[in-house]
């Protein structure tokens, strides 16, 4: 078969592929782009990126040390270069008379590859000394931070494994070549990220809750990065793709709610505390005292009677501390679905008076099985998709990302659920850094 008969996908390396039409790819260089911008992106948001400095005791994340991660971001799914991962959607007539290889993971069959001598020329093609140079303890953190960005499908990647390496994995295999990819992906995050590359003194921090959430905020790029609606499929190589992927990651982010900027200039100034919850008496001793604590205290603890106006005095304090920008959004959670349900009628009238108008966002009810956000309901179909019963459109339909998956659910600005949903950040399940790191940016109540 001519080379210009040969389909794309067997000529060039996919990162996404569509499930009724495996033949339809988004190549995988831009896949990265899309998921390393997006990754950036978010780390332009100020709670975030304070919240990701905090985990590593840091006084900031400087833009030396954003880029740096925005590099760690995109190598996420380098593993996708393996024969047996970009051949399993090939057809038996593009085979070109070779045996398939055997499926192949790009994480779990990545990690025994790196750790054989196989792999010398992919730490050369990627120069990774260069890269090994972001830490002080030769490249201990930088690694643990990699291996962070390889476990972006909610369960951490096992360094320890006993799968073996199958080399010829890692060959060339008809046109695709491996090390090719690799020594031009290299040049390519030198032109992304070029920042990440010059001397200077910041280093990337040791501390465990730094990768945990390093590790969060990465997989919520790369959900972002991976929806299709967000970042169509594009199968030629383009050298300032970059720069689409940019443009089209600061879009997302404002589409979903995670960029507040304009939600901010808004709604500058706050309604009175009568005007928001509909009193004609100024605020109780229950109430006051608790505006009496410091907006920077992290955990405070009310006890007091039903009717004595405990939910005020917490709604209140999150609107001081969104005007402040301590915090983004929030997150109500009950003990049970039911009182769940009614607090989100509740707090649904709160945040149309404190965030009135089309940039006010729409509460998520966070409690698996259903599937509201504000006052429209959706249907699960095929594929992935929702159909709200209001028919969204659009950016309309966009906003509601967070709420069409149990998973996405502490990635709402606003949402009240029951308490699971945000316990399921602390606990060993699968996602909970991407949860974790979310709910990090909000007041949880």
């Amino acid at each position: 078969m001519e080379n210009s008969q040969v389909p794309v996908y067997c000529r060039l390396h996919w990162g996404k592929s569509d499930r009724s039409n495996p033949e339809r790819i988004h190549l995988l260089e831009h896949h990265m782009a899309d998921v390393a911008a997006c990754f950036e992106a978010i780390l332009d948001q100020p709670t975030m990126r304070r919240r990701l400095a905090s985990s590593g005791r840091l006084e900031c994340i400087s833009p030396r040390l954003a880029d740096r991660l925005s590099v760690l971001a995109a190598l996420h799914d380098i593993g996708k270069i393996n024969n047996g991962f970009q051949c399993q959607t090939w057809r038996e007539d593009t085979l070109g008379g070779k045996k398939r290889p055997q499926k192949a993971s790009h994480t779990l069959d990545l990690i025994p590859f790196l750790k054989s001598e196989e792999a010398s020329w992919f730490f050369k093609a990627l120069r990774w000394k260069d890269i090994m140079q972001w830490d002080t303890d030769d490249g201990r953190t930088t690694t643990n931070l990699f291996l962070a960005s390889l476990s972006h499908h909610g369960i951490p990647v096992p360094y320890a494994t006993n799968r073996y390496s199958r080399l010829r994995d890692w060959q060339n295999f008809g046109d695709l070549a491996p090390r090719d990819f690799v020594e031009r992906l290299a040049k390519h995050l030198r032109l992304w990220f070029p920042r990440a590359f010059e001397n200077g003194t910041e280093r990337l921090p040791a501390r465990p809750e730094f990768q945990h959430a390093f590790l969060g905020l990465c997989t919520l790029a790369d959900w972002l990065g991976s929806n299709e609606e967000f970042f169509p499929f594009c199968d030629e190589p383009q050298e300032t793709y970059i720069d689409i992927a940019r443009r089209r990651a600061c879009r997302a982010l404002k589409d979903i709610g995670l960029d507040l900027t304009a939600q901010r200039l808004a709604c500058a100034e706050l309604p009175a505390f009568k005007d928001l919850f509909g009193f004609d008496a100024p605020p109780n001793a229950v109430q006051r005292s608790l505006l009496e604590v410091p907006l920077d205290q992290q955990l405070i603890i009310v006890e007091s009677e039903t009717g004595s106006g405990k939910t005020e005095a917490a709604l209140w304090r999150f609107a001081k501390m969104y005007q402040r920008e301590l915090v983004d959004g929030l997150y109500f959670a009950l003990p049970t679905r039911a009182a769940a349900s009614q607090m989100h009628r509740r707090i649904g009238n709160f945040v149309a008076k404190l965030l009135p108008g089309d940039l006010g966002p729409e509460p998520v009810l966070a409690i698996s099985g259903y599937l509201q956000m504000g006052d429209a309901r959706g249907v699960f179909l095929p594929d992935f998709k929702v159909l709200w019963d209001d028919h969204a459109k659009g950016r309309s339909a966009k906003k509601r990302w967070s709420a069409e998956s149990a998973k996405r659910f502490l990635a709402a600005q606003i949402a009240v659920g029951t308490v699971d949903q945000a316990m399921m950040a602390a606990l060993r399940v699968k996602h909970s850094h991407m949860r974790a790191s979310c709910l990090a940016r909000n007041l949880l109540i």
